[in-house]
This record gives C-alpha cells, sequence and structure tokens, in this order.
C-alpha cells in the first residue's frame, strides 16, 4: 500500500508544480480514458470491501489514460467526489 501512496504523492508533486495546467478548462475531458465507460465506475460507494474492487478497476482505466495529471489537477482545484486521476476523494484530501 505504501507504494502508492508514493505515487500519489508524486503525482501530487508533478501536478502542483506544472503551472501549465489549467484545471477549469474541460478541454482535455473528451480525451480521457473514462470515455465510454460505465460512470457509475468511477463513484464506488464506500472505501472498503466491494467498493475496492470498484476503485482498483477505475484506477485501471486511469492508468491507460493519456490526460492522468490534467484530471487530478481538475479534481484538486474544483473538490471532485469519486475517481479522479486515479486517486479516491480520500486521497485527494490528504493532497490538500
Amino acid at each position: 500500500m505504501r507504494a502508492g501512496s508514493d505515487r500519489i504523492r508524486g503525482l501530487s508533486a508533478v501536478v502542483t508544480a506544472d503551472s501549465g495546467y489549467v484545471a477549469a478548462s474541460t478541454t482535455w475531458m473528451p480525451s480521457g480514458a473514462c470515455q465510454g465507460e460505465d460512470p457509475e465506475l468511477f463513484f464506488p460507494i464506500g472505501a472498503s470491501g466491494p467498493a475496492l474492487y470498484q476503485i482498483t478497476a477505475a484506477r485501471a482505466v486511469c492508468r491507460r489514460c493519456a490526460v492522468t495529471r490534467m484530471c487530478l489537477t481538475y479534481a484538486l482545484e474544483t473538490g471532485q467526489a469519486g475517481i479522479w486521476g486515479g486517486t479516491t476523494s480520500e486521497e485527494r484530501q490528504a493532497m490538500r
């Protein structure tokens, strides 16, 4: 589990250091690997038990995405719920 936390901290550092992102812009969204996926996948009910399978499946989609950093930045700046940029709401809360 520590490796995942280190990855998230690393993403957070990259995202906050890259001023080239304009999170308020959503022009990157159509390029997301999540397009065409069931939106319910990215909004698990809870963070344990059966929801862990859903979180893992959503992260698998995020891992193959070309706009993960922009997605994470957007979620951090706009306070989104669910899985964004391969992170849960709780993980993003810890980044703030």
